[in-house]
């Protein structure tokens, strides 16, 4: 893992920028801390920063130049099949100094083009300049595992691994973009678009490449999910082809180690991953339980001794939650909507001090495999409208320890779902964010107020209950979720891995017949039947659901309570035309009334209004 900052300026020599392009670069240390080097040549430069994983030797420096000096290469991420690639470029008499990924995805460029893209397993931002032909190509990964970001500035395109690099570059680029800053606090999530918190500031698209010639810019996608007819749930072929991902996953010549919690996820992972190597001691994991939060204790000491893994629960200084907060926003350039954010920022920094550099985390598996209880109604109401029938009320039976409610209940839910969908209403789940944002602001952004939170069905999905997870994988849930686990693992140099997100894993899932992914009312029904006699009977056996560990209550109305209310008060907050206000005022009801959903609410204006402060002084590069 890596990062990098790129200017490209199709009409006019980039060498006097090369200094500000090395500075601009450099703010991203902390994601390379391990080598760096540049390249500048006519119109185009680039500064990069190396974080060793894959062979630690100086046959890996980036910029990567091709034998012929033709093609510069600069790569943030990991090519999991880079060895089989490898043998496959050799037969096609490539030459090989070292063993890393990078000068295997370079081979693999000048080989077939950007079509190599299609040959790539693995999570990955890339740029390659042509120097003969000064063509500029940058490519992201299926899933947006790593990210790119992207910007036109006049006759000047810009490339950067994290926001920051661009802002220091270019400090005029700090402007809050408007309309996200309203998706953000009314609804809770932005990412759905490639728009970012500042204006003109873009990210690239999973799965697609950009094309840049002589100042035209183009892009296509070359990957989106696909689905199957329905193919019968085999137990073994799910085991196995996820066992073949950890393998993959596994691959490093630094110390690994893995998160775990109490779910299926996480205990999975470490669960197969323990079957992949000689010892079961060789794969470490760590936990942490967070204040008022559920305590996964039990079931994770079920995996760690079922499994024989090296374990320990990691201990943060809790009391440090409040002062670490602009921190962390200055770690991610962007707010931040939970305080599970700093929970998993704070544990990363403490798996860093001990000397681990790639983390395996459970991330993907809710979304990829039906893990939520709001993906149960899509669920029903698909096989209700194919006429399902037996399987629709073994489903609705089996789920009241997963929902947490009797089945009439669920049919009420239900009903409300079919309502949602026959009246076109948006959705949209906690709408509690409208009582205090301003009516000016709500009025200048109509057109979102009531923007669909579901998906609608011209998406190329068989069904709803497809449709509601391919929106989650690459519209609601994913992108924040692997924006937030980017930041977080690389603000210390910690490089995460995310499984359930290997694309061939995905498709592989998506090929089953959808009945099974909540068979008899069973979250992840699949990944429970195939961890039978791996996992201990407690952990597949569990049937509630616990949330990312953080409590927004807890944080917000207790922990931050006194920079809550310096923030409400402040002539700063009462003037922005963002709010109500009577926010502060607003703010002790719901405080006193213990507010679940405004609590939510109250996190998110206040990482708003943090950001900005942070902004104005300009402190976010």
């Amino acid at each position: 893992m890596c990062g990098f900052f790129a200017v490209y300026r199709p009409i006019a020599d980039i060498k006097k920028f090369e200094e500000a392009i090395i500075s601009a670069g450099r703010t991203l240390t902390h994601r390379g801390p391990d080598d760096e080097g540049s390249f500048c040549d006519g119109h185009f430069g680039v500064h990069f920063r190396r974080l060793s994983v894959i062979d630690l030797s100086a046959s890996g420096h980036q910029p990567m130049l091709s034998a012929d000096d033709r093609f510069v290469l600069v790569f943030n991420g990991e090519i999991y099949n880079y060895r089989d690639l490898r043998n496959k470029l050799i037969e096609r008499n490539h030459n090989f100094r070292g063993d890393s990924d990078s000068e295997v995805l370079l081979a693999a460029f000048v080989e077939w083009g950007a079509e190599c893209v299609n040959y790539l397993r693995g999570m990955f931002a890339f740029l390659i300049w042509d120097r003969q032909s000064q063509i500029l190509h940058a490519f992201r990964d299926r899933l947006g595992i790593k990210p790119l970001y992207y910007c036109r500035d006049g006759d000047t395109f810009l490339f950067a691994s994290e926001i920051k690099a661009i802002l220091s570059f270019a400090p005029h680029l700090a402007k809050p973009n408007q309309c996200a800053v309203f998706k953000f606090l009314a609804r809770g999530w932005v990412d759905d678009t490639e728009d970012t918190f500042f204006e003109g500031i873009t990210s690239v698209a999973p799965g697609t490449v950009h094309r840049l010639e002589r100042g035209n810019a183009t892009k296509h996608l070359y990957w989106h999910p696909t689905f199957a007819v329905g193919k019968p749930y085999e137990q073994e072929t799910f085991r196995n082809s996820f066992s073949q991902t950890i393998s993959l996953h596994l691959q490093s010549d630094v110390p690994l180690a893995a998160t775990l919690s109490g779910g299926m996820d996480s205990s999975s992972i470490v669960a197969l991953a323990a079957q992949e190597v000689s010892q079961p001691e060789e794969i470490q994991a760590f936990s942490v339980i967070p204040p008022e939060t559920v305590d996964e204790s039990f079931w994770i000491d079920c995996t760690v001794i079922k499994t024989g893994i090296r374990h320990a629960y990691l201990q943060p200084d809790w009391s440090e939650m409040s002062e670490v907060f602009d921190t962390v926003l200055t770690a991610h350039d962007e707010p931040f909507q939970s305080s599970s954010c700093i929970y998993q920022y704070l544990l990363r920094r403490e798996v860093a001090q001990r000397g681990i550099k790639v983390l395996l985390v459970g991330e993907g598996g809710d979304e990829v495999l039906g893990g939520y209880r709001r993906l149960f109604y899509p669920y029903l109401y698909a096989l209700e409208a194919d006429g399902r029938y037996e399987l629709f009320n073994q489903a609705l039976n089996g789920a009241s320890a997963f929902l947490g409610i009797d089945r009439a209940s669920a049919l009420s839910q239900l009903k409300a779902y079919r309502g949602m969908i026959a009246s076109g209403s948006s959705g949209q789940e906690n709408r509690s964010a409208y009582g205090v944002l301003s009516e000016d602001f709500i009025a200048r952004h109509r057109d979102l107020v009531d923007e669909h939170s579901y998906p609608p069905m011209e998406l190329e999905a068989p069904n709803r209950f497809f449709a509601h997870l391919t929106e989650h994988l690459q519209k609601r849930d994913i992108p924040y979720v692997l924006r937030m686990e980017d930041r977080n693992s690389m603000a210390h140099g910690v490089e995460a891995r995310v499984p359930f997100l290997d694309h061939r894993f995905l498709e592989q899932v998506f090929s089953f017949d959808y009945a099974e992914f909540m068979l008899h009312g069973v979250n992840k029904s699949m990944l429970r039947r195939a961890m039978v006699g791996v996992l201990p009977e407690e952990v597949v056996g569990r049937r509630d659901k616990s949330p990312r560990p953080g409590s927004n209550v807890h944080f917000i109305y207790d922990v931050m309570l006194k920079p809550m209310q310096e923030t409400l008060a402040s002539g700063v907050f009462r003037n922005s035309p963002w709010w109500r206000a009577d926010c502060a005022e607003q703010f002790e009801r719901d405080r006193a009334a213990r507010d679940v959903q405004r609590a939510e609410v109250w996190f998110r204006i206040y990482s708003v209004a943090r950001w900005t402060s942070l902004l104005l002084k300009g402190n976010l590069t």
